[in-house]
C-alpha cells in the first residue's frame, strides 16, 4: 500500500509540472505521461458493389465521424510526442442495399515539434503514423452477401498545431494516407479499385503528467548513485518484476490456403488481448528473463466463408538493454515459446475444417524502458514482437500462417520487493 499511495501522491503533485524541462534538461525531465480524448472526422471515398441485375455500380463511402481515447507521452524534453489513439465507436452507412463500415482502427503516432511544447504557446508538428484501417461492405442482394472486413496497416503522414496551456494540450491536425486505393472484392470472384478516405481531421484534448521529477534532487546530489551502489554490491538490485499491459497482433501475411481456395478472405482482424507477465532482473549484465503469456483470438471471413484463429503463447524471453540514453532504454532479445494453436472455418453455416497443434518455436523481443533511475518501484515498458515461422497445417499440408507483429505501447511494469 506504501507503494500505491507515493505512486498516487506523485501523479497529483506533480500534475502541475509538465513543463519542467524549460528549467533545465535533464534524464528527470526527459518525458511526461499524457492522456485525453479526440474527435476524428474522416474524409469521403468511393467503392463498388453488384446491384440487382448482376451489374457493377459505383459506391460513395460518405463522411464519417469518430471519438477516440489517447494515451501518450511527451519525449526529448517537448520536441516529440508518442501517442496510442483508440477509436470508441464507428458508424454504419446504409444505402441501396448495401451496408457500409469504414473506420479507423487503433493509431500509433510520432509527431515531431522543430519548437519545443511550451506553456502558452502554439507549436507547428510534423509527423508519422502507423494507423489501421477497415473496410466491410455487406450486399443485400447476394444470398451470401458479407462482404470481407479488409484490414490495412498504413502509414500516413501528420501535420498540425499543438496549444500548451500549464499541463493541458490542444490540438488540431490533419492526417494523409497517400496510399489510400486498394483492391476490394466486391463479389466472391470480381474485384475492383477501391478508394478510402484519404483525409482524417482531428481535435484532441489531453492532460499532461509528470512523475518523475521527485527524482532529481537525489540523483544530482549523489544520494541515488550511493544507494544505487550499496544495494548492489550487496545484490539486492536483482529483482522479480510483473507487468501486465494491452497488447495487439498485426497479421503479416495472407495465408496460402486462403489465397488459393478464398481469395476474397482477407488477413485475419487485429486483436487487442491482457499481455501478462513476470520475470527477474539482472542488475549487473543488464538484462531480463521473463515469461510472457498471450491468449487471443482473431476472425475473418466474406461471402459466406468464417474463419476463427486461436493462439495461446507462453513465452521465456531474454532480453538485453542496449543503452540508457537520459532514462530511455531499449533493449532486444530472444524469445522461445510453446504454442498452442487452433484453426476452425465455417462455410455456408456448415464446419467445414477444425485444425489444432502444439509446438514451440522462436522469436524476437524488441522494446524499451523509461527508467529515471535503478531504484523505482515501477516502470512503463513498450514490447513489440516478431514471430517469423509461426504457422499451423490444415489441408494437405497447406499451412495456415500465424506469422505476426505483438505490440504493446504501454506495460505497467512493478517490482514488489521495491515498494515496501
Amino acid at each position: 500500500m506504501r507503494g500505491l499511495s507515493i505512486l498516487f501522491f506523485l501523479l497529483i503533485s506533480n500534475s502541475m509540472l509538465a513543463q519542467v524541462y524549460t528549467e533545465k534538461q535533464t534524464r528527470h525531465r526527459f518525458a511526461q505521461l499524457n492522456f485525453g480524448i479526440d474527435l476524428a472526422v474522416n474524409s469521403t471515398g468511393n467503392s463498388f458493389y453488384q446491384n440487382q441485375f448482376g451489374e457493377k455500380e459505383k459506391l460513395k463511402i460518405p463522411t464519417s465521424i469518430q471519438p477516440r481515447l489517447i494515451f501518450g507521452g511527451t519525449h526529448f524534453w517537448g520536441h516529440a510526442d508518442f501517442t496510442l489513439s483508440i477509436p470508441l465507436h464507428h458508424q454504419t452507412f446504409k444505402s441501396d442495399n448495401q451496408t457500409i463500415n469504414y473506420r479507423t482502427g487503433v493509431e500509433t503516432a510520432l509527431k515531431f515539434y522543430p519548437w519545443r511544447i511550451e506553456n502558452r504557446k502554439l507549436r507547428l508538428y510534423i509527423g508519422v503514423a502507423m494507423h489501421v484501417f477497415e473496410y466491410e461492405q455487406d450486399n443485400g442482394f447476394l444470398n451470401w452477401g458479407d462482404g470481407p472486413n479488409l484490414q490495412l496497416t498504413r502509414y500516413p503522414i501528420l501535420s498540425g498545431l499543438t496549444y500548451n496551456l500549464n499541463n493541458q494540450l490542444f490540438e488540431l491536425g490533419v492526417s494523409y494516407n497517400f496510399q489510400n486505393s486498394t483492391s476490394y472484392y466486391y463479389t466472391q470472384n470480381q474485384r475492383e479499385i477501391s478508394n478510402l478516405p484519404s483525409f482524417q481531421f482531428h481535435f484532441s484534448y489531453r492532460f499532461m503528467i509528470d512523475t518523475s521529477i521527485s527524482a532529481e534532487e537525489g540523483w544530482e546530489s549523489g544520494e541515488t548513485r550511493e544507494i544505487t551502489e550499496k544495494l548492489a554490491g550487496k545484490k539486492r538490485l536483482n529483482r522479480v518484476f510483473v507487468g501486465a499491459g494491452l497488447s495487439s497482433v498485426f497479421w503479416l501475411d495472407k495465408s496460402e490456403y486462403n489465397t488459393q481456395n478464398h481469395p476474397s478472405v482477407e488477413k485475419f482482424q487485429i486483436s487487442i488481448f491482457p499481455d501478462l507477465s513476470v520475470g527477474y532482473y539482472f542488475y549487473k549484465p543488464d538484462l531480463n528473463i521473463a515469461f510472457a503469456y498471450r491468449n487471443y483470438k482473431a476472425k475473418t471471413g466474406a461471402y459466406g466463408v468464417d474463419q476463427e484463429a486461436k493462439r495461446m503463447s507462453l513465452g521465456l524471453e531474454v532480453t538485453k538493454f542496449l543503452f540508457d540514453y537520459h532514462g530511455f532504454a531499449p533493449f532486444v532479445g530472444p524469445i522461445f515459446s510453446w504454442e498452442d494453436l487452433n484453426f476452425k472455418q465455417r462455410q455456408n453455416g456448415a464446419e467445414t475444417i477444425d485444425a489444432s497443434n502444439s509446438k514451440l518455436t522462436y522469436g524476437i523481443t524488441f522494446g524499451w524502458d523509461i527508467r529515471i533511475n535503478q531504484l523505482q518501484s515501477w516502470l512503463l515498458r513498450t514490447n513489440l514482437r516478431w514471430s517469423p515461422q509461426l504457422e499451423l497445417d490444415i489441408e494437405q499440408s497447406t499451412p495456415m500462417l500465424f506469422n505476426s507483429l505483438e505490440f504493446n505501447f504501454i506495460q505497467l511494469v512493478v517490482f514488489p520487493e521495491r515498494m515496501f
